[in-house]
């Protein structure tokens, strides 16, 4: 017994994760492989593409963060800020997105961890005790393997390579270590919450209200990610200011997290160090202070983290209070408001699907806001109007694949009932538009507040809906053309993430046209005309298309 067996059990067990992943058996899906495929084989593949990506996108943040410090672009986003600072703010962003990110891939594959049943299925056989913890939390980390390695390397060796010194991205790594600690813990307290104490909610319209209540406060983090984005010049140039005066306000934000792992590659990197920081004794003595307090904290995590997974892993959901006994009342509706309904109660209790839909209202929230504090000018809105509604219609198109996830478990009932592919269709269809139609009022609204010209900002909602409805025809068409003929069921990012991406990329095109030849025809009243033709002859070639691939798979 050991460490050895304890790997040999959890690589059983990832296999089963990997295949519930995938087929989402639980769910609801039924498997429509030929027998002749090896499915160990293609969830494996799969499961590895998927974290490939995920960790391309972990990667790509690493290294745009460094190339982010070249002098020129220091320039252009915090003039006069001194260098240590601005980079020490740039390494502190970066790990902050690191950990959102991390975290919310991991919610995603939460529950199916939670519902795969092997790590109590072990507590039945004649084990020790420690090997079994050992086993839940080696299945957990792999999860994670591949994106945390990413963190853990990519960040250290971009940032030391822009920082000209191989010690400064040493420095890094604390900072890094504590964002995968961090993310796997938040992803497996916070969703281990969700799945006991919300999911298993009493249906109701209250019921619905409280759990998306819960999840708007949950997505609070990324919205602050988001915020910390598109405010960074504002924010750089106040941390400038209190450098150049330092005060109390100062002493606080350098030992809030992750500051001090932000500040610590400054101290080593050649032109910076102690002197050229911008801070003084004090905030350096507090910087370091709450450096070692965090890591203080992170070990005692890292100890809470060891059985964390099998006592999670263990826990009942809890029984719903109040639950209803016995049918509740029936109510009859159109098909596509009852297949929207449907995926909007789906989501309410699965944190992916949830985030999928929040995120981009939390983006376009952010853009709103920082138009409202841009003080814009009122010839400035063909320029605001083209901007809302490109932020609108690619953050839809963008997550549109992911709205389809939604149907393996919708389909545990919908396959039992006489729907067609047609009307399934425009449910997916319905959902990408309803958050079209809600991200762009998010940001109209604030872009109103400033330049009062309503009729002519809806013109610029109404001209792109249209190339909306087209990409979203064409991307939830393919994935349904995909899905039937592999048996594919794309139940969250670690599912079939290729063909999400590959899909996305002609629905991003198609949403994109119109608004191309808006700018390419001179941004104005007449080219807005154009963009509005264009949107049209869009819908009017991809609905023959999805309605003819619709019929095929009927």
């Amino acid at each position: 017994m050991g460490w050895r067996n304890a790997l040999r059990l959890s690589a059983v067990g990832y296999r089963e994760l990997a295949f519930q992943a995938i087929y989402a058996v639980r769910m609801g899906n039924l498997l429509q492989e030929r027998r002749e495929v090896d499915l160990r084989a293609r969830t494996a593949r799969r499961v590895l593409q998927s974290k490939i990506m995920v960790a391309t996108l972990l990667g790509f943040m690493g290294f745009v963060g460094a190339e982010a410090l070249d002098p020129r672009i220091a320039r252009l986003l915090a003039p006069g800020a001194p260098p240590a600072v601005y980079a020490a703010a740039l390494i502190s962003g970066v790990l902050l997105l690191q950990l959102s990110f991390l975290w919310t891939t991991g919610l995603q594959i939460l529950p199916t961890f939670l519902s795969t049943k092997y790590l109590p299925f072990l507590e039945s056989l004649p084990i020790p005790p420690e090997d079994r913890t050992r086993t839940a939390l080696l299945l957990y980390l792999r999860i994670f393997d591949l994106p945390a390695l990413t963190i853990l390397l990519v960040t250290p060796v971009a940032f030391g390579w822009a920082l000209g010194s191989p010690l400064a991205g040493l420095a890094t790594l604390p900072g890094a270590l504590a964002v995968v600690l961090l993310a796997l813990a938040l992803a497996l307290a916070t969703g281990s919450f969700f799945v006991r104490r919300v999911q298993g909610s009493p249906a109701g319209l209250g019921s619905a209200a409280l759990r998306w209540l819960f999840l708007v406060l949950w997505a609070v983090p990324a919205f602050a990610i988001y915020a910390f984005i598109s405010f960074s010049p504002e924010f750089l140039a106040r941390l400038t200011a209190l450098t150049l005066h330092p005060t109390a306000a100062l002493t606080a934000l350098v030992v809030a997290f992750p500051f001090p792992f932000g500040f610590l590659p400054t101290l080593l990197a050649p032109g910076m160090g102690p002197a050229g920081i911008g801070l003084g004794p004090v905030d350096v003595a507090a910087l370091l202070l709450a450096a070692a307090v965090y890591g203080a904290l992170l070990t005692l995590l890292a100890a809470w983290l060891y059985r964390a997974p099998r006592a999670y892993a263990l826990l009942l959901p809890s029984a719903p209070n109040g639950a209803r006994r016995g049918p509740g009342p029936l109510h009859t509706t159109g098909v596509v408001t009852a297949l929207l309904r449907k995926d909007l109660r789906i989501a309410s209790r699965s944190p992916a699907y949830a985030f999928v839909i929040l995120l981009p209202l939390l983006d376009a929230l952010v853009l709103g806001l920082s138009t409202f504090v841009g003080h814009p000018a009122p010839s400035d809105v063909f320029r605001l109007g083209a901007s809302a509604v490109s932020t609108a219609a690619l953050l839809a198109t963008f997550f549109g694949p992911a709205f389809f996830a939604t149907e393996v478990m919708g389909y545990s009932y919908t396959r039992t009932l006489p729907l067609g592919v047609r009307s399934l269709l425009a449910g997916k269809v319905s959902l990408i538009v309803l958050i079209y139609g809600l991200a762009a009022f998010l940001v109209l609204s604030f872009t109103i507040a400033r330049v009062f010209q309503p009729f002519l900002l809806v013109a610029f909602v109404l001209a792109e809906l249209p190339a909306v409805v087209a990409a979203a025809l064409l991307e939830i068409g393919l994935l349904f053309r995909i899905s039937e003929r592999r048996g594919l069921a794309v139940t969250n990012l670690y599912t079939g993430a290729w063909w999400a991406a590959i899909v996305t990329v002609p629905g991003i095109i198609v949403a994109g046209l119109p608004l191309g030849s808006f700018f390419s025809f001179g941004g104005d009243l007449g080219a807005l005309g154009v963009m509005a033709g264009l949107a049209l002859a869009e819908l009017a070639l991809v609905l023959p298309l999805a309605l003819a691939w619709a019929r095929r798979n009927r």
